[in-house]
Formats: C-alpha cells, sequence, structure tokens
C-alpha cells in the first residue's frame, strides 16, 4: 500500500506572542520533516524565502520563519543560508553585470536580515552564476530550457517558505511560483512575455537595454514557472508556510501601483502549514486563501476586479474549483506532488477545517 502525504496544519490565534509563533513553527517543522530524518551533520542547506519585493511580511516570507527554521538545523550540525532574487521591478541583471537594484537591499528592509540568517543574492554570483535546465518531459514549454542559479548544485538540501498572497499576474503566489526566484533574469523575461501585463516587465528589463524582451507568446505562462520545480525536485524537502497574515488582493507586492494597495487579513485562528508534497501544501494554502477572500469587505475587492477584468487569464478566488486552479492543475500533470493526502489538524477550529477540507474536494 502507498502512504499518503501528509500536509500538517497547526492553527494560531491572532493574538499570539512571538515566543508561541517560535514554538508552534518549530513543532510542525520537525513534525512534518520526520525530526529531520534526511539530514546529516555538515549538510548545507537553502532556504528560499519570497523575497520579490523590499516589502514587509505579508508581501514576502516572515522573518520569524527564517530565524526558527535556521536555529535548528544549525543545532543539528547544517550549514544554513537564504538566497533568492527579488523581481525585476528591483534588480535587473544582465550578462554584463547589474544595472538596477539589490536583492540584498530587499532583504534588508523587508526585515528578513533581522533573522540573523546569512543571505545570498544569486545576481551576486553573476551572468555564469546560472545553468540551463531542460526539463525531462514530453511537450516541455520550455522548447530551450531555462537557466537556475547554480547554487542548487552546492547544497544538499532545500527548504522552499513562500507566503499565502493573491498575485495580480498569476492569481496566486504561494510554494510553486516562489521558486521563480531560481531563474536567471532572461529566463524570467521568456515566461513574463507568455502572460498578461508583459509589458510592464519588459518596460522594466528595458532599464538594461542588453536585455532581450521581444521572446514570442506561447501561452504557456503558467506551465512555464511550474516546470521550474522540476530543477529541484530531488533536493526540495519540504513547502512551510506562516500565514498569520495573507494579502487577499493584488499582490505580489504590497502596493502594485499607487491606487493599488493589496488588502491584508488577519485571520482570527492563522496557519503554519508544511509538507514535503508540494503540491498538496500550495493545496491547503490556496484553500485558506480562498476561505479568506470570501470574508473581505465587497469594498476591498473592487480594485481586485479592475485587475481581473483586463487579465482574461486568471478568475476571481471562488469562483473557479480549487482544483481547477492552473499552477495545481500543472503540477499534477508534471507528479510534482500527489493529489491524494491527509491533513494532520493541530489547534484548528471545526469550522475552519470544514472550509479548507470542502474547498479541497471541489
Amino acid at each position: 500500500m502507498v502512504k499518503r502525504s501528509l500536509v500538517f496544519a497547526r492553527g494560531i490565534s491572532k493574538e499570539h506572542s512571538e515566543k508561541q509563533l517560535e514554538n508552534a513553527i518549530e513543532k510542525v517543522f520537525l513534525e512534518s520533516t520526520n525530526n529531520l530524518s534526511w539530514l546529516k551533520h555538515g549538510d548545507k542547506v537553502l532556504l528560499k524565502p519570497a523575497l520579490n519585493s523590499p516589502d514587509e511580511y505579508p508581501a514576502t516570507t516572515h522573518p520569524i520563519l527564517l530565524k526558527v527554521i535556521s536555529q535548528v538545523l544549525k543545532k543539528r550540525g547544517a550549514i544554513v543560508f537564504a538566497g533568492d532574487q527579488s523581481g525585476i521591478e528591483y534588480v535587473v541583471q544582465s550578462e554584463f553585470g547589474i544595472t538596477v537594484g539589490s536583492s540584498k537591499t530587499c532583504y534588508r528592509k523587508s526585515g528578513m536580515k533581522e533573522s540573523g540568517v546569512e543571505f545570498i543574492a544569486f545576481e551576486d554570483k553573476g551572468w555564469n552564476g546560472f545553468k540551463k535546465f531542460k526539463p525531462k518531459i514530453k511537450e516541455s514549454a520550455w522548447k530551450n530550457g531555462f537557466y537556475i542559479t547554480k547554487v542548487i548544485d552546492e547544497v544538499d538540501h532545500i527548504i522552499n517558505l513562500p507566503r499565502i498572497s493573491s498575485h495580480a499576474m498569476a492569481g496566486v503566489t504561494l510554494g510553486i511560483k516562489n521558486l521563480v526566484g531560481l531563474l536567471r533574469e532572461d529566463s524570467r523575461i521568456e515566461f513574463h512575455n507568455d502572460g498578461p501585463f508583459a509589458f510592464i516587465i519588459n518596460n522594466f528589463a528595458k532599464k538594461n537595454k542588453l536585455l532581450k524582451t521581444n521572446y514570442k507568446n506561447e501561452d504557456k505562462f503558467f506551465e512555464k514557472m511550474t516546470e521550474i520545480s522540476l530543477a529541484v525536485k530531488k533536493k526540495l524537502r519540504l513547502t512551510m508556510f506562516v500565514a498569520t497574515k495573507i494579502q487577499c488582493t493584488i499582490g505580489p507586492d504590497s502596493q502594485v501601483v499607487p491606487f493599488a494597495k493589496s488588502y491584508v487579513s488577519t485571520p482570527d485562528t492563522g496557519l503554519i502549514l508544511a509538507s514535503d508534497n508540494l503540491l498538496a501544501t500550495d493545496a491547503v494554502a490556496l484553500s485558506f486563501l480562498m476561505t479568506e477572500y470570501k470574508k473581505i469587505p465587497l469594498s476591498k475587492k473592487i480594485i481586485n476586479r479592475f485587475f481581473l477584468s483586463i487579465n482574461s487569464q486568471i478568475k476571481e478566488l471562488g469562483k473557479e474549483k480549487l482544483w481547477g486552479n492552473k499552477f495545481l492543475k500543472s503540477a499534477i500533470k508534471m507528479r510534482l506532488g500527489s493529489k491524494d493526502f491527509n491533513i494532520n489538524v493541530m489547534n484548528i477550529p471545526d469550522e475552519l477545517i470544514k472550509e479548507i477540507k470542502n474547498n479541497l474536494q471541489n
């Protein structure tokens, strides 16, 4: 009999103290990794946060999540660091160098530097600090492959630490999309040209006149993003969320344009989610986002609906069944995780877990 995957879901009151949050994170981390059964002394571990911008949590990863995970790993003898490359709105790079911004600056401004975790900005490794990866699947959306940081070859384990947020282009940004930060700039531009609002990304890219922006639109926006996971599948040990706050509209940044600020929800019961099943973790996170989105005031949804009206690739949260989400559909096709999983529930009100499970059944 095949063992079913487990998603560990622990509730935490919105009145929680920092110590309570730290204890809850540590408990879920150890349980979801079988007490770090895969870790050996001296192993190198890459923590991949969501650092698309310099904005603070929940637009980026909770600093306490980084802090606790790092401390637990180091106590077991691991060498730990965080790594990412911020979005093209904040960092622009070509083969001739960086012309705009710094991921290290974003890391500091986001508050994640306060975690005490050493940070590596992938762009600082240079254009040749990335390697080509060609997905070994039939009819790959990346016909010529994509470029991904060589840092993934330098580590033994990768832990994915996204946050739960809606996204003006992709609908949602969760664990699967968080891995976009591993890509080199040209590959980022290539898949964005398959998606909505490509002209916005290309305008940022034009700050570096040496970057190509005239990629053909192959209508593979979601497939290309999901296939990035294949490059780290063998080393990805866990995907873990802290969702004491959730960006329910717009995203991924706290403010896309001056008149469009993301609405942040603070659930009565926040969730800490973790699993080695990337697909399952994202599915539960999406269900929680859908549940919170239903509760927000109509007035806060108006600007969100405006962006949706000019983006034909996504639907408003709740307007389609959970398993109709394009990221999840692509992940199932690529066997990134099993749809057949159980949820290990701790300290979550019956009504909330019922709503989450109802979404998952559709």
